[in-house]
């Protein structure tokens, strides 16, 4: 293993490790969200493998074009993992990570040189980011979640300044996964038609997938 795939690795155990940490305190719990708090003990578990297969997929590009995506996919295990208890994406995780993740492809821009990537990246904020936000506020309760559409903001340019192709399969990933997740808990009668489903971690699972197969 050379020695980047190796920080890579390292750095996301590193993050996955933090992440599991502040899982455990239940910070993210709301006073009306009871019962026993899960150990969450498959974020770490499966942190380093997502940096691994982050660092592979975009091994022919410099290294702070890794640090948005790879941030973006761990942040997404801790929301995953938050989903599966409570149900919803808390704003402690979806809105610091849109700065972060501004700040993070405007290094790689300046890293690369590629100002074009920068502004793709703007581009797919403002129209993909911004307009799910508008519409999840007109359409409360009959389109994705508040919670999704605050997490595309980071989605959306992540994948964009790679190139719109990754942008429009990630999305569509995202949207292919959320969709069976749901199919299968409506067939195991675990959910209704109206039952609420948080498609944040399927969005970033999407962006992985869009990422290493793109």
């Amino acid at each position: 293993m050379d020695p980047r795939t190796l920080l890579a690795v390292l750095a996301a155990l590193a993050c996955g490790l933090l992440g599991w940490w502040w899982l455990r305190t239940g910070g993210y719990r709301r006073a009306d969200e009871g019962g026993t708090l899960p150990r969450h003990l498959w974020v770490p578990a499966v942190a380093p493998f997502v940096g691994l297969v982050l660092e592979r997929s975009l091994a022919d590009r410099s290294w702070p074009v890794l640090l948005a995506p790879l941030l973006l996919a761990l942040v997404g295990l801790v929301l995953a993992a938050v989903d599966a208890d409570v149900h919803r994406l808390p704003n402690a995780l979806t809105v610091p990570l849109v700065p972060a993740v501004a700040l993070l492809l405007t290094g790689a821009s300046i890293a690369t040189g590629d100002w074009g990537a920068l502004a793709r990246a703007a581009i797919a904020a403002v129209l993909v980011g911004g307009g799910s936000v508008l519409l999840a506020f007109v359409l409360y309760g009959r389109s994705i979640g508040m919670g999704d559409a605050k997490l595309l903001v980071s989605i959306a340019p992540t994948l964009a300044w790679q190139g719109w192709m990754h942008l429009v399969a990630g999305i569509w990933l995202g949207f292919v996964l959320g969709g069976i997740v749901a199919l299968a808990l409506l067939l195991a009668r675990r959910a209704t038609r109206s039952t609420q489903l948080a498609f944040g971690p399927y969005l970033v699972a999407g962006a992985v997938l869009a990422l290493a197969l793109t």
